[in-house]
């Protein structure tokens, strides 16, 4: 039969350890509450800063999309006038007001297609420059950015250059518009006399009721006609 381990008075007289720890965190706490009390506004300060900032920042992006909307509706409108400045420039206001906001990136890329549309092809080729160097640049906008700079040389007649453009979005792995890209390379290539490499690209040039190229399908079928591509 176990015996109990008969505890001394010496025992008795000693402090609990749980105790004495519990008793010397209480007295630090009370010699220290300052400082626990400031902690403790300090996060609640902290954590309210950044829900408004949150907030803050919905309400800026809403109202620059609301605005992104507005100057596009008024350009649409606008689009007969002959006051290039007037119609691009517009988007200037949505980067003053809204500077590095997503839909001031956006407005950019508009502002760069409706210099392109007048021919402007300085400004156009800076903003779009401006998109392209910029590390904030959705994906998206980059390919689009690159799309619009080849249409610039291509416009430009500096088809060499342009070509080079297409290229690298054909090799682009975010590239989602490889059918547009790749008529305008046919082009490049055809205006530089390069026949057997235009031929190559339009051949493999197969419109479906999923591609991304805007023209008729009857167009390309008539440009592979033209080369002797047979489908």
């Amino acid at each position: 039969m176990a015996t109990k381990k008969k505890i001394t008075r010496k025992e008795l007289k000693e402090p609990d350890e749980f105790v004495s720890t519990t008793t010397e965190i209480y007295r630090y706490v009370l010699d220290n509450w300052k400082y626990f009390i400031s902690g403790i506004i300090s996060v609640a300060i902290v954590a309210s800063v950044v829900f408004l900032w949150h907030a803050h920042v919905i309400r800026r992006e809403t109202a620059a999309f609301a605005l992104y909307h507005n100057i596009q509706v008024r350009t649409q409108q606008t689009k007969g006038e002959t006051q290039t400045e007037k119609i691009c420039d517009a988007w200037d206001h949505l980067e003053r007001k809204f500077s590095n906001t997503p839909a001031a990136i956006y407005g950019l890329l508009q502002k760069s297609s409706c210099l392109l549309a007048h021919q402007d092809y300085k400004k156009s080729g800076k903003a779009i420059q401006k998109l392209l160097s910029d590390t904030k640049s959705p994906v998206v906008v980059k390919v689009l950015s690159l799309l619009l700079k080849g249409y610039t040389l291509e416009e430009k007649k500096s088809y060499k250059e342009a070509e080079e453009v297409f290229r690298s979005l054909l090799k682009n792995p975010d590239n989602f518009l490889r059918d547009t890209v790749r008529y305008h390379l046919y082009i490049c290539q055809l205006r530089q006399g390069k026949k057997d490499a235009a031929k190559k690209t339009l051949a493999a040039l197969n419109i479906k009721g999923n591609s991304d190229f805007a023209l008729p399908a009857i167009l390309v079928k008539i440009k592979k006609a033209e080369l002797g591509i047979k489908e």
